[in-house]
């Protein structure tokens, strides 16, 4: 049965926009960990910093990578899915935001077994269905005021043969129904909105730990030539961006590097809001930059990365930021993004604390204002 909350959710989209008038929402992800699989120490901190400082805000967007997640057994999922909702309680039960209150999609470490998906909507019942019919409650969209918000699954399980186990897997690193999101933000587009945030857990341009999957997935030991598969993840990719570019979308905000960074390609901003308590990466390797023995995780070593970069048409070399743009910004912190709208700006403020002395999942006390930029509407 559709819960009164969709029904009253929808009737508003069909009217036009809520009216709201200069708002905020926050962006935050990735937040999994030891406490039955939830960071609960920097994700409880950062929630009740944000619920404090601002009031403004009306609701969250989490894109993945709630909890740790199993291989094995869905129910401890469905566990550590329970803890982090105890602990995103100061959200729920903030007066200030708008229910749902928190928008989210699951990222690769949701969908581990063939249950995920299904036990995943149970618990987020309040989340759309509006998305493609095999990816409900994982892909939808909606509109806030003058703005349009799409959530597009990167990570959800696949069945070959739903009566065959053996042929079931992760289709991950992969955004599939691109004529859905086309014929969305031609929607949003006719009804005039001023601003469209797409989110997914994947990031397009990959910025650290992940420079060999991500969107462009293009596995470990990449070399040239790239073999049929991997361009063919490389080439979805590039019509997803392609999107972005005609249809104006305002940013991309996305997970899964367990960084805080922010770039912009092609005129539209990609920001990874990726670290709310899961083990925080390095970022891409520069030339003649070398990890010192306490860190690392995923991350290739500068030679290990030129390949990647050759292909990814990253800036790389002497003096150079081994990104795909020189506007890149990057810190290695926990943190929670603000999104202040204003009618021809966004205004954009981004509230972290740093790593404790060689940690990489707990945080010193001081959350603070560590980066803040505009993004500027198009006309």
């Amino acid at each position: 049965m559709v819960s009164m909350y969709k029904v009253l959710f929808f009737l508003l989209l069909s009217v036009g926009f809520i009216n709201a008038q200069n708002f905020s929402f926050i962006a935050m992800s990735d937040s999994r960990g030891t406490d039955n699989g939830v960071n609960s120490e920097v994700l409880s901190a950062l929630v009740n910093h944000a619920v404090k400082n601002q009031p403004d805000a009306k609701f969250v967007l989490f894109p993945g990578d709630l909890v740790d997640g199993s291989k094995t057994d869905p129910q401890s999922t469905i566990s550590q899915l329970n803890r982090w909702k105890e602990v995103m309680q100061p959200f729920y039960n903030n007066p200030n935001m708008v229910a749902p209150k928190i928008w989210l999609t699951v990222g690769n470490h949701e969908i581990q077994h063939r249950d995920d998906e299904a036990n995943f909507r149970k618990l987020f019942p309040e989340i759309l269905l509006n998305g493609p019919e095999e990816e409900k409650g994982l892909t939808y969209s909606f509109d806030f005021d003058s703005c349009h918000f799409v959530f597009v699954t990167s990570d959800k399980w696949y069945y070959g043969n739903p009566e065959d186990t053996t042929d079931d897997r992760r289709d991950w690193q992969y955004i599939n129904n691109l004529d859905w999101l086309e014929n969305d933000l031609i929607s949003a587009q006719e009804r005039g909105t001023k601003y469209t945030f797409i989110m997914t857990h994947e990031p397009v341009f990959p910025t650290g730990g992940h420079l060999r999957d991500a969107l462009p997935n293009l596995g470990k030991n990449f070399t040239l030539p790239a073999d049929t598969s991997k361009l063919f993840h490389y080439k979805q990719r590039n019509k997803y961006w392609d999107l972005c570019k005609k249809y104006k979308v305002t940013a991309h905000i996305c997970g899964h590097e367990h960084l805080y960074d922010r770039l912009s390609v092609d005129g539209i901003y990609q920001i990874v809001a990726g670290s709310s308590g899961a083990p925080l990466y390095n970022f891409n390797p520069k030339y003649g930059e070398v990890l010192s023995p306490d860190e690392g995780g995923f991350e290739l070593s500068y030679e290990q990365a030129i390949p990647y970069y050759d292909f990814l048409g990253y800036q790389h070399g002497p003096g150079k930021n081994s990104q795909i743009s020189e506007d890149f910004k990057g810190l290695k912190a926990f943190e929670y993004v603000v999104f202040k709208v204003q009618a021809d700006r966004i205004s954009v403020d981004t509230w972290g604390a740093f790593p404790k002395p060689k940690s990489f999942d707990t945080m010193q006390p001081e959350i603070k204002l560590i980066d803040s930029f505009i993004i500027m509407r198009y006309e």
